[in-house]
């Protein structure tokens, strides 16, 4: 939320005349039919994503606003006058003046826009000292931004290569760190760049839904419990409050296009309470084998585990100085409470009145979990490491069984359109006294060197198939002590 004064506050709760303004080259110039969007979710979750603050209005044709980059102020009139809240720098993406040439419809976006170019790393990843922060920050430093957050979950993992192929946006970036450390990426009203975990600090979900209010003076109560931000009756026309999310308990880093590859925690206490509600994030760039995958999924998890909050949708008088991830209490006209938070703001000006705000379910994912195999049971491993800096693609499949350990590699260079291919069985049985070891009990393949080691070795029990050739140094028949 944006720090204003009580006036301001004050204002809203009795007035729904608003003004607008921007300031271009230390200019002042008043703009008209203002839609202002403010989102975090997409494609059914808000954990990853990095969207950008668009802003639409109409300005009269006496200044020049192609490509340029001006600061939005919105105003209430309040008992001091009006007082102005800035909610931050857009870069003009459009500017259409109408028919007549009086009027200009303008679309912008706040700086997110800037990090849409491409993200040419100078880091020395091969030091193995480059953290995800670091690549973070590098990634600010290009895009021409100020980082906000130095503090996330998976910040100092080391990142040995560069995952991001030649072309990826700087945004991408934004949207991998996001993922990897259960956020949602943001440009606030101050113009930085900030990676968000909504975070409860009132109300729980189970209590909203047990307690009645009939005086909504009342509400104050929620002041002691934490939570600022409070939507009630009088600030909406339309309210639709749809359900209870139930709370993330299994968390999934995987690869979407190779099965198996799966890494997966589970909080086994809300499963049995609440089943299975999973958050599933496959293809993350800085967790590209299994091995890193099940270092980064401890910090992801503890992040969003237990996540949850009521789904809503709000048309009516909203507050500009919300912003998305910020926690509110929802009052029925009823006096019932609903916490939630806002995750969509669509604010319209001057006909406030429209503004849209809500809270969409995030999307339940369906993974299936992966049980640890015992140790009697055969353990395979499947990994493709792709190394998009070296352009080197490297696809590992073993298998480990009681005898016989088989490892197949292979390995693509782009660059020189090679490949090599790498085929290794071993196989590996202890016996006592003399018995008889068969060939195909190991595999049907060529074998280039068989070993047979005791205490005596005896040639003559080895019986070569039709598909086996001694060599020139292999006499049957003959014992060798």
């Amino acid at each position: 939320m944006i720090e204003v004064t009580d006036t301001i506050k004050k204002a809203y709760e009795e007035s729904t005349t608003q003004y607008d303004k921007i300031i271009l080259d230390n200019e002042e110039y008043f703009i008209d039919n203002v839609q202002y969007c403010d989102d975090c979710y997409l494609d059914g979750n808000i954990f990853g994503t990095a969207i950008a603050r668009t802003l639409d209005f109409e300005i009269e044709n006496i200044v020049d606003l192609e490509e340029k980059e001006f600061e939005y102020l919105t105003g209430v009139k309040t008992e001091n006058g009006i007082e102005w809240i800035s909610l931050g720098n857009f870069i003009t993406q459009e500017a259409d003046p109408d028919e007549l040439g009086n009027v200009i419809t303008v679309s912008a976006m706040d700086y997110m826009l800037k990090s849409n170019v491409e993200y040419k790393t100078e880091l020395d990843y091969g030091s193995g000292t480059v953290t995800i922060l670091q690549v973070l920050q590098e990634a600010c430093t290009l895009a021409g931004l100020v980082l906000a957050t130095t503090d996330f979950a998976n910040s100092t993992f080391i990142v040995d290569s560069n995952q991001f192929s030649e072309g990826s946006l700087i945004r991408q970036v934004f949207q991998a760190v996001a993922q990897i450390s259960g956020t949602f990426a943001k440009i606030r009203s101050d113009n930085k760049l900030y990676f968000i975990t909504p975070k409860r600090t009132g109300l729980t979900v189970r209590e909203v839904h047990t307690m009645k209010v009939k005086d909504l003076d009342k509400l104050k109560v929620a002041k002691l419990v934490g939570c600022k931000n409070k939507i009630k009756p009088n600030d909406y026309s339309e309210l639709t409050l749809k359900r209870n999310t139930h709370p993330i308990n299994l968390v999934s880093l995987g690869m979407s296009d190779v099965e198996g590859e799966n890494v997966v925690l589970r909080d086994e206490e809300s499963i049995e309470e609440d089943g299975e509600n999973s958050l599933v994030i496959n293809d993350n760039p800085f967790a590209y084998t299994q091995s890193k995958r099940e270092q980064l999924i401890t910090a992801f998890f503890n992040v969003v585990k237990g996540f949850k909050y009521t789904s809503f949708e709000i048309i009516g008088q909203s507050k500009p100085y919300y912003e998305t991830g910020d926690e509110v209490i929802v009052v029925d006209t009823d006096g019932t409470y609903c916490y939630s938070f806002l995750f969509r703001f669509n604010y319209k000006s001057r006909n406030g009145l429209e503004s849209e705000m809500s809270a969409p379910s995030i999307i339940k994912a369906t993974v299936a979990y992966q049980n640890v195999l015992s140790a009697e049971e055969i353990a395979k491993r499947t990994e493709l490491i792709v190394d998009k800096q070296e352009q080197t693609i490297t696809g590992i499949i073993e298998s480990q069984g009681e005898f016989e350990n088989q490892l197949t590699q292979v390995e693509q260079s782009i660059d020189s359109i090679s490949q090599s291919v790498q085929d290794v069985t071993d196989y590996k049985r202890e016996v006592e006294g003399i018995t008889q070891i068969h060939l195909e009990d190991a595999g049907a393949t060529d074998v280039l060197e068989l070993e047979i080691r005791g205490n005596k070795t005896y040639e003559c029990n080895l019986y070569p198939g039709e598909n086996v050739f001694p060599s020139e140094d292999l006499y049957p028949n003959q014992e060798v002590i």
